[in-house]
């Protein structure tokens, strides 16, 4: 098992989602408040685990539906303005300098 990078914790993030079969959605900004190492994420066509590095986005600036009200961002399990995102999915925004890719 690896040990948490936990560097990312604290960071302002944007998230870049996608659809399965990888279509872009849009991206999402908010805080990494957890980082969760090789985490089971599914399986591949030989039935071998798919394993990713996840961080957990909390304070997720809501988005504008199309008449100008804020949508909250809502995760898989309906939770509003959280949800876990894989590592290579992020950029982190904090600071003066260009944006940096987390993985």
């Amino acid at each position: 098992m690896s040990t948490p990078d936990y560097r990312l914790v604290g960071k302002q993030v944007r998230v870049h989602l996608y659809t399965r079969e990888g279509r872009v959605l849009g991206a999402i900004e908010g805080r990494v408040a957890d980082v969760s190492p090789g985490v089971t994420v599914g399986q591949d066509a030989e039935g071998r685990d798919i394993k990713k590095d996840l961080v957990y986005v909390v304070d997720i600036v809501p988005g504008r539906g199309p008449d100008g009200e804020e949508v909250p961002y809502k995760n898989s399990a309906g939770a509003e303005g959280e949800g876990w995102f894989a590592v290579q999915d992020v950029t982190v925004i904090d600071g003066d300098g260009p944006p940096v890719f987390a993985n």
